[in-house]
């Protein structure tokens, strides 16, 4: 079974501090017996890479960031803006799971422009941040929507402050 962590938009040290401590003690919890096989980080990471070490250290394989749009004021730079991930089966199956921040989406989390992106790519899956609200959406053309939510609970005009983030 392939574990994929999506994880995102934590902000710090703008919006949020730190990491909260009941995020580090659950990702610990998930990899005290196994790794993640991936993770997924959608953008606005800001400047902390304490967290990105820490998720490199409980990733079996590789850790994929985007750049976010409060990336390009605070740090993070060097991220592309999409990444693009196929995920074989034993069957010889494949998912292609795409990731962007999300903040070339209008109107913001829409999911009509969100398939679309999809549908370009060839994407089945798609995780995107920016909303801070998190969501799992199956669209009508059975494309799988993602958004994990603010790890920080970092404000935003759409979501609550609860921190989250997505295990697959």
């Amino acid at each position: 079974m392939v574990r994929i962590l999506c994880i995102g938009d934590s902000h710090i040290p703008v919006r949020a501090k730190d990491l909260p401590m009941q995020i580090y003690n659950k990702i610990n919890e998930l990899t005290s017996t196994e790794l993640f096989d991936y993770t997924f980080f959608t953008g606005d990471l800001i400047n902390f890479p304490e967290l990105l070490d820490f998720l490199n250290q409980k990733t079996k394989r590789s850790l994929f960031k985007v750049i976010g749009n409060m990336d390009y004021y605070y740090g993070n730079r060097d991220s592309p803006t999409y990444q693009k991930l196929d995920v074989f089966f034993e069957e010889n199956d494949k998912i292609t799971l795409g990731l962007t921040h999300g903040s070339q989406i209008k109107p913001r989390g829409d999911h009509d422009q969100l398939e679309i992106l999809a549908q370009e790519n060839d994407y089945n899956i798609v995780v995107s941040g920016h909303t801070h609200k998190e969501e799992i959406y199956l669209t009508k053309k059975g494309i799988l929507l993602i958004n994990p939510g603010s790890v920080t609970g970092a404000w935003s005009f759409v979501a609550s402050s609860i921190p989250s983030f997505i295990e697959l």
